[in-house]
């Protein structure tokens, strides 16, 4: 398992698996290496029997500011002759059909802590977790897939209707709208904590858990969260493979790498 590229860390304070994006600079956003990385960690976090909760935290003033473009042209220019087909095959659809698995598969608890604006995959993954903790009320979820000439990924077609509603749902996706804390809270975001800290907010996040958690037995909340599953699993798993298939063909066109290059080149506006 090999973090290419030290954007994020993690540790084990049993029983939580803490998983940290740690390149505030770049606004943690992520390259393809990374989102497997990321999967890989919570695989490693789901067979150790020590670990009940795995927690997401971020550092800086974002979550995940998404996909890291200069990563695409990187993909795109590699093996120039090999068809379309076969190159996005490798580069995104398997890609992203295993983190979202990893992340629609995962028996232990997953807690969000969203210190800040969570772009594209990475809003796709806070949606996925069990429990959204916010910083404050800046925090923000944008799937820019309309304007990056994609379809939907992550199996947002399942989660955003479900924890959102369906009319919310296409005004956010359709226009490329963010979703801002006023929607968020009660349906993706349980708790505020109005702080303006990253490092503060992750520490009470943390101080809080342990102490909500020290009484519990702990083996009846994986029980209850694979009966919570049970009526949306399959949902989950049938969106993933729907969405990637449908997004490929996007790929193949073109129109997504012409869209990356053009904000690499700073031609398009970036709506963060």
């Amino acid at each position: 398992m090999d973090n290419y590229s030290g954007k994020i860390e993690y540790r084990i304070e049993a029983p939580f698996f803490i998983i940290k994006l740690s390149d505030p600079g770049r606004l943690n956003s992520l390259a393809g290496n990374d989102y497997l990385y990321l999967a890989q960690l919570l695989e490693k976090a789901d067979e150790d029997d020590c670990v009940y909760f795995t927690v997401l935290q971020s550092s800086g003033r974002f979550f995940s500011s998404g996909a890291d473009y200069l990563s695409i042209g990187k993909a795109q220019e590699t093996n120039k002759s090999e068809p379309e087909l076969n190159k996005w095959l490798s580069n995104f659809v398997s890609r992203n059909v295993y983190v979202t698995d990893m992340f629609t598969r995962h028996r232990k608890i997953l807690i969000c802590c969203l210190n800040g604006p969570a772009i594209g995959l990475s809003a796709a993954l806070c949606a996925l977790c069990d429990i959204v903790y916010s910083m404050n009320e800046n925090v923000y979820l944008l799937f820019p897939f309309a304007s990056l000439g994609l379809v939907t990924e992550g199996a947002t077609s399942v989660t955003l209707p479900l924890k959102l509603g369906n009319n919310a749902t296409y005004q956010a996706l359709m226009f490329n709208e963010p979703i801002k804390y006023d929607k968020l809270k009660g349906s993706v975001i349980t708790k505020n904590y109005g702080l303006n800290d990253t490092e503060k907010f992750n520490t009470a996040v943390m101080d809080e858990l342990r102490q909500k958690t020290n009484h519990l037995y702990l083996p009846s909340i994986l029980g209850i969260k694979k009966l919570l599953m049970i009526n949306i699993r399959d949902q989950l798993e049938r969106a993933n493979a729907v969405e990637v298939n449908d997004a490929l063909k996007c790929w193949v066109k073109g129109e997504p790498q012409k869209r990356f290059k053009e904000l690499s080149l700073k031609q398009r506006k970036h709506k963060l």
